[in-house]
């Protein structure tokens, strides 16, 4: 839950970036009329990095303890692969933000390029949504409809990359963490 918090506050705080093929100038200007608040949504965006990581560990266990077998580990896999793009996304903001007086054009317009792509993070999501639908559908472990709408999200992820895949692993991330809170806090009182 807390993942899905700091993705949404680090996409309210980031600022329209420039389109990939703009010019190093109007990328160098974009930055340092943005600095703070690039900084602010890197800061954020690398943060909910560490939730998703320790969210995706919970989920292994969880679905190992399922029955989930080696699933359980792509899952997690995936997720580390969403982790590295969003690292690297972050990263790429912070050093266009903190460099843009320092950074050669051609370098920042190179750099802006990468930022647009959210490719690394789309082959991740593809990986941990493929990885859980087909986990759920063999143990059960989340509701079923839990499973199936993760494949929708995963065959849009492999498509050419946009912002959908992000946002919806974002909010089933967040439906995910309920449902498993809710069903260990379940367990927990039952036993």
């Amino acid at each position: 839950m807390v993942f899905f918090v700091l993705l949404v506050a680090s996409a309210v705080t980031a600022q329209e970036t420039p389109e990939g093929d703009a010019s190093g100038a109007k990328v160098l200007s974009f930055f340092k009329g943005h600095e703070s608040a690039t900084k602010a949504s890197a800061l954020l965006a690398g943060l909910g990095v560490v939730f998703l990581i320790f969210f995706a560990s919970w989920l292994r266990t969880y679905l190992r303890s399922k029955g989930a077998g080696a699933l359980a580990p792509a899952v997690f896999g995936g997720a580390v692969v969403i982790g590295i793009g969003g690292a690297a996304r972050a990263g790429i903001s912070w050093a266009l933000a903190s460099g843009h007086d320092k950074i050669d054009p051609s370098a920042a317009q190179a750099l802006n390029l990468l930022h647009a792509s959210h490719y690394p993070a789309i082959v991740g999501i593809a990986i941990f949504m493929f990885a859980t639908w087909l986990s759920v559908l063999r143990t059960g472990a989340l509701p079923r409809w839990l499973g199936w709408v993760a494949l929708p999200i995963a065959l849009i992820a492999i498509a050419p990359p946009t912002l959908i895949p992000l946002i919806g692993a974002g909010v089933w991330i967040l439906v995910a963490s309920i449902v498993m809170y809710v069903r260990s806090d379940q367990t927990g009182r039952a036993a």
